[in-house]
């Protein structure tokens, strides 16, 4: 019964109907010519393929003349053939052109759903998201796939999409608090999400109210979606984190930082300027460590990286993997919860709901390399 609804909506689509038509009529005009010819031109038109090629041969005005017919009767079909063709490929003709320029314009206004898979969704806009974009194009190895989440106004959304042209961006229209506009955007297939302050529409205040409520929305929908939440005031970061933001950048952190390191050690800001610019050839990079080195000494990868790749490993970097016990320990203090949660930990695995980044700049020379540790390099 379902199969018989969904092919009902199907034929209900004029441009099902146009194509049926046309297959209609192509079937038709071949059996009828088939008929008139088959008693006295046999040689061209054996069975009904012979015949169907001549249809449409005839249909799409490509003449190529291996095939005509005899009969007086398979000449007046070949006129009414040329005459209903030429209207039917005209339809056919517009009605493709309408879906694509009915397409485009919707992908203009930002009502297309996309495939994308393994892509950023960056939701929101300010005057700092096109930089983002621009660096993270900059950075990228591979080509990334972008799509922008926000209810920016068509002309200036169109302008944005023309500076990107030659790279994959796309964009939706819609509240990104909502459900509807992140499933357009294929939310459960992304990589990352990214919650900029949207301060096109409102002020740092309600900015940041709602990168948490997207937040909240976002994580409780889609929890295996890794959010990356930017705020304006530092007062709301635990706000954003109890929503369960996986990453959180406080603006203008180190603002504070850089002005005093200037006065007090001028010079040291321009060797950040440096490493965080990425159109310079020293930038920080985080990569897997080789099999061989799992178990040696920090030392003897440090060596490595600086003989064989001349770079320099300033330190390592470990993603704790995260599992609720809420999920399935008991209520109660039993001694099995306890002896669970410890082997937990001793495995490295955190008991918390989120996973946790953990860093170890600078350590010692002895300092064993880990399995699930990747390393920090300058090169």
């Amino acid at each position: 019964m379902r199969r018989l609804k969904k092919f009902g909506a199907l034929l209900r689509k004029g441009n099902t109907r146009l194509m049926l038509l046309f297959a209609v009529l192509i079937m038709t005009a071949s059996s009828i010519v088939l008929y008139f010819e088959r008693a006295q031109n046999s040689s061209l038109y054996g069975d009904l393929w012979d015949s169907i090629w001549w249809t449409l041969v005839t249909v799409f005005t490509v003449g190529y003349g291996d095939i005509f017919p005899r009969s007086t009767g398979g000449r007046l079909v070949g006129i009414i053939i040329m005459f209903m063709g030429v209207s039917m490929i005209s339809l056919i003709t517009a009605t493709i052109s309408s879906i694509f320029v009915a397409k485009k314009i919707r992908e203009g206004q930002g009502l297309e759903s996309f495939d994308y898979e393994d892509h950023i969704i960056i939701c929101g806009w300010n005057n700092r998201t096109e930089p983002l974009m621009d660096t993270m194009f900059t950075l990228s190895r591979q080509g990334l796939q972008i799509v922008l989440v926000n209810e920016l106004p068509e002309a200036e959304i169109n302008s944005i999409l023309d500076k990107f042209a030659k790279r994959r961006v796309k964009f939706i229209r819609g509240d990104y608090t909502r459900t509807a506009p992140l499933e357009r955007a294929n939310i459960k297939r992304a990589a990352h999400v990214i919650l900029v302050p949207n301060l096109v529409q409102y002020d740092a205040t309600d900015a940041d109210e709602k990168t948490v409520l997207a937040t909240l929305n976002i994580k409780s929908s889609y929890p295996k979606v890794r959010v990356i939440a930017f705020i304006l005031n530092p007062d709301n970061e635990v706000h954003v984190k109890r929503a369960k933001a996986d990453d959180v950048i406080v603006s203008d952190r180190f603002a504070d930082y850089f002005i005093a390191s200037n006065i007090l050690q001028p010079g040291l800001p321009k060797v950040f300027d440096q490493i965080l610019d990425p159109k310079t050839q020293n930038n920080l990079n985080l990569e897997n460590i080789p099999a061989r080195f799992v178990g040696k000494k920090y030392t003897e990868l440090f060596q490595h990286y600086r003989s064989q790749h001349k770079a320099l490993l300033i330190g390592l970097l470990t993603q704790v993997e995260s599992i609720g016990l809420t999920d399935f320990l008991s209520s109660d203090t039993s001694h099995i919860d306890a002896f669970i949660e410890r082997k937990l930990r001793e495995a490295g695995k955190s008991i918390g709901e989120e996973n946790k980044i953990l860093v170890n700049l600078n350590p010692d020379d002895n300092y064993i390399v880990q399995a699930n540790e990747k390393a920090i390099i300058l090169r």
